[in-house]
């Protein structure tokens, strides 16, 4: 994992609460297999609000790689079994739209499922 990505991923601490927007906020994200998906060892972490979905996208598929049964996989991600966003898109603002329960579930799979 790069020194970038692990200051954005915080995988020790849990999220601090609602993201604001703030710099510093953090988002709890609660990642759900689908299908074949091999399950992670860590099923919730908290990234930076300010953090583009690319970075989720990022640290899942190299967890699941470190598997060599899945070495060459692709993940595909989506948020609440519906769709897949940017990887452009903002921790923060998928957060605020799609949050269930104070965490934002995302669900993913070896095999395109949803949207």
């Amino acid at each position: 994992m790069s020194a970038e990505l692990s200051s954005k991923l915080d995988l020790a601490s849990p999220a601090t609460g609602a993201a604001t927007g703030k710099k510093d906020d953090k988002v709890r994200i609660f990642a759900k297999n689908v299908g074949d998906a091999p399950i992670l060892k860590t099923t919730e972490f908290s990234a930076s609000a300010a953090s583009p979905f690319s970075r989720v996208i990022d640290h899942i598929q190299k967890k699941i790689r470190t598997s060599a049964a899945h070495k060459d996989a692709v993940v595909h991600l989506f948020i609440n079994q519906s769709f897949s966003p940017a990887p452009d898109e903002q921790l923060g603002d998928l957060y605020k739209c799609f949050q269930n329960n104070g965490k934002l579930v995302i669900d993913y799979a070896l095999k395109e499922a949803w949207g």
